[in-house]
């Protein structure tokens, strides 16, 4: 509409208007000029039970909408807000109680917790690390209210309209009563301004004239009532301000109350109201009621619904509820046992299929189902004729009972195979300590179930020597790694003993891949170090040479290559054979890898990343959590064999630069605890075996043995009272042999009875470790039987000796170090083979000095020598070319004659001397030819 029809106006206003400046000055102004109703502003009274639960309303509100967009890390920070709320509100929830908005929170928000935890693979790594965190929050504290939220999942819809009934009680009483009380209870909110109507647009065509808006009083009041647009000038902070939408009656706009949605109810026709949903796909029913089920036309339905397996867009759900309608079919009209082992055969492929990613694992409910339908299909073909074998092929297929023999297309080893795929890939993805893991490991034992039956099927239906060993070596797999506690003493560990034993031998005894072998023959070896057989867990695997080869098997065989040393190595370690032990472990604890090696997890790269392809490839190696091997217990003992080895052969090895190291991860720990200034109380694992090293050292043998009979890494054994004596045994004998290495030349002499008392031996004991260390000659010493003494004799340098010896040893290397250097920068090639000369003289003088005094003096002759052949090329260097090239010849002859001689008096002694004797034959006849020249 125009503003020429806006209506009359007076002619001060219109003036006023008219004039830009005016206006201007005017509408700046008036646009902040703060109306009555603000001056004016009215209060309302709430109470502190009012503002607590509406806070914590508004909490749960933000928390809905963040778990509406699946934002973990949003829904993690709103939790702790809403606990912040809560804890804030204790007060008021002690009179009043929990509301029951709050305990119906936490129940949907531990809903969402495990909801998102079954497809955590989906999430981002920021909301994953998220959802860990949330989850193990949600799970304590929801403990304190673990009471009210059973209630509440009981009866989900209790009390909510009562709860409502009384909170509008409730809040009516508080506000008469918050009325009359105090100031400081009470909190001022203005109360909501009227709705004002909205500007209308301007229509196209309008004039631009400011003189014809209309502003007069009345036409502002009856904008006003109308809901119409006040002009510009009279404008205030109202006018900017949200506010609610009216209809066309004035009345605000409610929106209806949600109402709680039905449950789905696919299987009822939707009579029972408008919420009800169903499928928009009808289910195809594969037979007309009337029609004749016959082999041959269940069959083809068979053939029709298989053919669309794998194809894209084909929902799988739906092809298994089609197989499952069809074997309902085929057993209503009792067909042949054929028909229906080929129907259930399809349906557990097809639910095996499910899955098209290797990396994402089956719910556990759908492996449970093929596992029950799996043992339905076997007790139907044991007590039936039905051949079930991959080598029918598809023409050769008989489901009919025609008088011919009844064959299938099909393997139950097959299917076994990757239901055991599925079931370690499901603990693979699940967390190892929730109970979800122990319930789903329980279904292990079905699976061992069903993979005998296998076996035993195959065998009565005469399986491939092939198929039986495929399901021997499955057999293996869930057994080398158990041990039975009662191994020697009762009957059914000897069962399982020699089952294993059988199983083993079967694969021996018939040709299989060398894949097979080997994994067979690493898991006997296994077997036997669990349950302390030793001798023969280190026979075996020496008789197979795999130590040799393993490198050129697969990932999964060098994880169980890894695996069975580990254990080894420990098994080792409980005979008391240190050595063997720590040869065992120390590929595995030497790389720092050890975690890795044994597939029991992945470690972070620092140079080199992975990428998301190869860590779904590594996470897929992994094994499960039950099959572990400790590994702080393998450092452990690896630490501890290090230091029993090391010790002693430090003290022995004391003034050796040269000495070898047999475990760097050990010396690493013993440096690292010298460069401390303050060493405190041992507190890990490696502190006290670096502690119990230093009292080694100083031959303290009680004080070596508390600190590492404290770890409480033994406790991990099964019989840790023989451990504990063993370690205690060792050590002695250790710290003694340290002892005599370290003090030995102190002594004159020493007695084997005090020995005995210093580290509580036996005589025997204390006699063999002192014989072994005098025939090793690691001992300088003599042992007098009668008198029970060792003598020591002061063959050893001392520590100045050895300390001289070391010095002059550098120095030399030194000195020679230094004329290859200068050698090298003069760029003489002819005084550097000079150099050369003399250097090796040099050291054939020496070596003739030790030889014999003849070699010693034909050195010294063979550099008089070589001097005067200097001094002879100097005063003859201006003959001409021949004679130069002449005298360079014989002179490079006698030069190689002298480093060729003096080379070889450091092994032959004083034949140098002789040599030079012919040389001077030459040189004489160097000087005739000088002279006719």
């Amino acid at each position: 509409m125009s503003r020429f029809f806006a209506g009359d106006s007076d002619s001060d206003t219109e003036s006023d208007i008219s004039d830009p400046e005016t206006q201007q000055t005017a509408a700046t102004t008036a646009r902040y000029v703060l109306s009555d109703e603000e001056e004016e502003v009215k209060r309302v009274v709430r109470s502190e039970k009012d503002k607590r639960l509406d806070e914590i309303s508004e909490c749960v509100k933000v928390l809905r909408n963040s778990k509406k967009i699946k934002d973990v890390s949003k829904v993690q920070t709103d939790f702790d807000t809403l606990v912040r709320v809560f804890t804030k509100a204790k007060s008021v929830i002690e009179k009043n109680g929990i509301p029951r908005v709050y305990i119906r929170t936490l129940a949907e928000l531990e809903d969402f917790v495990k909801e998102l935890w079954e497809d955590k693979k989906k999430l981002s790594k920021l909301n994953a690390k998220a959802l860990n965190t949330l989850r193990q929050r949600i799970r304590k504290y929801n403990k304190d209210f673990e009471t009210d939220i059973n209630a509440y999942r009981e009866n989900p819809d209790a009390g909510d309209e009562e709860g409502k009934e009384d909170a509008t009680k409730d809040s009516g009483s508080e506000n008469e009563a918050a009325a009359d009380s105090d100031s400081d209870d009470e909190e001022v909110e203005p109360r909501a301004k009227p709705p004002k109507a909205k500007k209308p647009a301007r229509t196209y065509g309008s004039d631009d004239d400011d003189s014809d808006w209309s502003m007069s009083s009345e036409s502002e009041s009856s904008t006003d009532e109308e809901g119409k647009a006040k002009p510009m000038s009279t404008y205030t902070v109202e006018y900017f301000l949200k506010r609610n939408k009216t209809d066309d009656s004035g009345r605000k706009k409610t929106k209806k109350a949600r109402e709680p949605k039905k449950e789905k109810n696919i299987a009822d026709d939707g009579d029972d109201g408008d919420w009800d949903t169903q499928r928009s796909k009808k289910q195809k029913t594969l037979f007309k009621d009337k029609e004749e089920i016959t082999p041959a036309a269940v069959m083809t339905k068979f053939g029709d619904i298989m053919s669309s397996r794998g194809k894209k867009g084909v929902d799988k759900n739906e092809q298994t509820d089609l197989l499952k309608q069809l074997l309902g079919h085929v057993e209503e009209a009792n067909l042949s046992t054929a028909v229906l082992i080929k129907v259930g055969l399809g349906i557990v492929t097809s639910m095996l299929d499910y899955n098209t990613k290797l990396s994402n694992s089956m719910k556990m409910e759908t492996w449970l189902s093929c596992l029950e339908h799996t043992n339905n299909l076997l007790d139907r073909a044991e007590g039936s004729t039905v051949m079930v074998n991959e080598a029918v092929g598809e023409e050769e297929e008989n489901v009919e009972d025609n008088g011919e023999p009844l064959k299938l297309r099909g393997s139950f080893l097959t299917l076994t195979e990757r239901m055991d795929e599925e079931f370690t890939k499901i603990l693979q993805n699940t967390d190892a300590h929730s109970t979800d893991y122990v319930e789903r490991l329980t279904s292990e034992h079905s699976l061992c179930s069903l993979i005998e039956r296998v076996d035993k099927y195959l065998l009565s239906h005469d399986g491939t020597a092939a198929d039986m060993c495929s399901i021997c070596m499955r057999q293996i797999d869930h057994l080398y790694y158990k041990f039975d506690a009662k191994h020697s003493s009762t009957r059914e560990d000897k069962v399982t003993r020699s089952k294993l034993q059988t199983l083993c031998n079967f694969i021996y005894d018939h040709e299989v891949p060398d894949r097979t072998r080997t994994r067979t023959l690493l898991s006997h070896v296994y077997y036997f170090a669990l349950h302390d057989r030793f001798f023969e867990a280190r026979d075996l695997l020496l008789m197979s040479h795999l130590q040799d080869s393993i490198n050129h098997s697969d990932v999964p065989t060098q994880i169980l290559y890894n695996r069975t040393m580990a254990q080894l190595g420990l098994c080792a370690f409980r005979h008391g054979i240190i050595r063997d032990a720590h040869t065992a472990l120390n590929d595995l604890q030497s790389s720092g890898r050890a975690k890795e090696l044994l597939a029991q997890g992945l470690l972070t790269q620092r140079h080199n990343e992975r990428s998301p392809e190869q860590e779904k490839i590594e996470k897929m190696r992994l094994i499960p959590f039950h099959m572990h091997i400790n590994l702080e217990l393998l450092e452990c003992v690896y630490l501890t064999s290090s230091m029993l080895l090391e010790i002693p052969y430090m003290a022995a090895n004391e003034h050796n630069l040269k000495k070898r190291i047999q475990s760097k991860s050990f010396h690493h720990q013993l440096r690292q605890s010298e460069r401390q200034p303050l060493v405190g109380p041992p507190e890990t694992m490696r502190e006290h075996v670096v502690a119990a090293s230093h009292a080694m050292k100083m031959g303290d043998w009680r004080a070596c043995r508390d600190f590492m009979l404290v770890v409480k890494c033994w406790d991990l054994f099964r019989n840790v009272t023989d451990v504990k004596e063993m370690l205690t045994k060792k050590i002695k004998e250790e710290t003694l042999r340290t002892y005599l290495f370290s003090y030995s030349n102190v002594y004159d002499s020493l007695s084997l009875d005090t020995l005995r008392e210093m580290f509580e031996l036996t005589q025997g004991t204390v006699h063999s470790v002192v014989s072994k260390m005098i025939i090793n000659e690691d001992l300088h010493a003599v042992l007098d039987e009668p008198s029970s003494v060792i003598v020591t004799q002061r063959a050893e340098p001392t520590r100045q000796q050895s300390l001289a010896m070391q010095l002059s040893e550098k120095v030399g290397a030194l000195f020679d170090n230094n004329d290859k250097l200068f050698n090298a920068r003069t760029g003489d090639m002819y005084w550097g083979r000079q150099q050369g000369g003399n250097w090796q003289r040099n050291q054939g003088e020496w070596g003739g000095r030790r030889g014999g005094g003849r070699g010693g003096r034909g050195g010294r002759q063979n550099d008089r020598q070589h001097g005067g052949h200097d001094r002879h090329d100097r005063q003859h260097g201006g003959h001409d070319r021949h004679d130069r090239h002449d005298r360079h010849d014989r002179h490079g002859q006698h030069d190689r004659n002298d480093r060729r001689g003096g080379g070889r008096q450091n092994d032959r002694g004083g034949r140098g001397g002789r040599q030079n004797d012919r040389y001077d034959h030459h040189d004489r006849h160097d000087r005739r030819s000088d002279r006719r020249n």
